[in-house]
């Protein structure tokens, strides 16, 4: 896995220009990806009204499958957006999860000088539990205000405590993630 330049990490409150934000970069990789891309979501805490943040655009793109040649032909499909290259990756395996496979995807780092914001772009085999678990975290949180502002809060104190250690701040945040789940998908099993 390669690694990225890491910014501080920097809660700033709310913006409604994360919204515009979102649009122009779908617009952007959905006329690159073309059929590749089956959806693209606005995700993470940025696509939450009136949530704490990193000034950073959480993308999901949902694909087909996740392998090494989706991942090339989007690279190569991507290049008129002047992006760094997307790699295989994969995100954190929540508490009970052994199934690696169902936690792969392809992450494309989101700076390029023709947006003025930066993003985080997912993509995401469209029915797998990492493609469900960003949905549903996003879907709850904006149903439920006190949860979503427990999270606000446990957020900005991390990032006051370590803000120079990225990777450490995603650690630590990823078990409480994990504990919001657990009510996520309470909710989602009594409002199906």
């Amino acid at each position: 896995m390669k690694h990225r330049e890491r910014d501080e990490v920097k809660i700033v409150p709310y913006k409604k220009a994360w919204l515009e934000q979102f649009e122009i970069a779908k617009h952007g990789l959905s006329a690159a990806l073309g059929d590749i891309s089956i959806c693209i979501d606005h995700i993470g805490s940025t696509s939450i009204p009136r949530m704490p943040a990193k000034d950073r655009i959480d993308i999901q793109i949902g694909v087909t499958e996740i392998s090494s040649a989706i991942c090339n032909t989007i690279n190569q499909q991507i290049g008129n957006l002047n992006l760094p290259n997307a790699y295989m990756s994969e995100d954190h395996l929540p508490p009970n999860e052994t199934h690696q496979a169902d936690w792969q995807k392809i992450y494309l780092p989101g700076k390029t000088e023709k947006w003025s914001f930066k993003a985080n772009i997912h993509i995401r085999k469209v029915g797998a539990k990492n493609f469900k678990y960003a949905l549903l975290f996003r879907d709850y949180l904006r149903i439920d205000n006190s949860a979503a502002k427990a999270y606000a809060t446990f957020k900005q104190t991390l990032a006051s405590q370590i803000p120079d250690d990225r990777d450490l701040y995603s650690q630590l945040k990823d078990p409480v993630c994990d504990l919001i789940m657990i009510s996520a998908k309470r909710w989602a099993d009594t409002t199906k």
